[in-house]
């Protein structure tokens, strides 16, 4: 996964309160310094790829939110209860060295 910082994908409406967003193979990163906790949970996003396929990653992703979303009817929340979410938090502490 190659890193790219102070991407200017952050200045579209849907991504500014965002702090990085993994698309392909590559992790758009906002700010110039990010800490090894944030390129973890990015990278888990990418084994998650891996495991299901670019593709099926974004449909279920999307799929999650927006089921999310109607039940939850609060953005925070829906994004919090999407699995592949919740995966990446829960292993983003983990000591190991992200790739680049």
């Amino acid at each position: 996964m190659k890193v790219i910082y102070n991407s200017k994908l952050f200045r579209l409406p849907l991504l500014r309160n965002y702090a990085a967003i993994v698309l392909g193979r590559r992790c758009y990163v906002k700010a110039s310094h990010t800490s090894p906790r944030l390129l973890r949970h990015e990278q888990i996003h990418q084994e998650q790829m891996d495991r299901v396929g670019v593709f099926n990653f974004y449909r279920i992703y999307l799929q999650d939110y927006v089921i999310n979303l109607l039940r939850y009817r609060n953005h925070d929340q829906a994004y919090r209860m999407i699995p592949f979410e919740q995966e990446a938090y829960a292993r983003e502490s983990e000591d190991r060295p992200f790739f680049t």
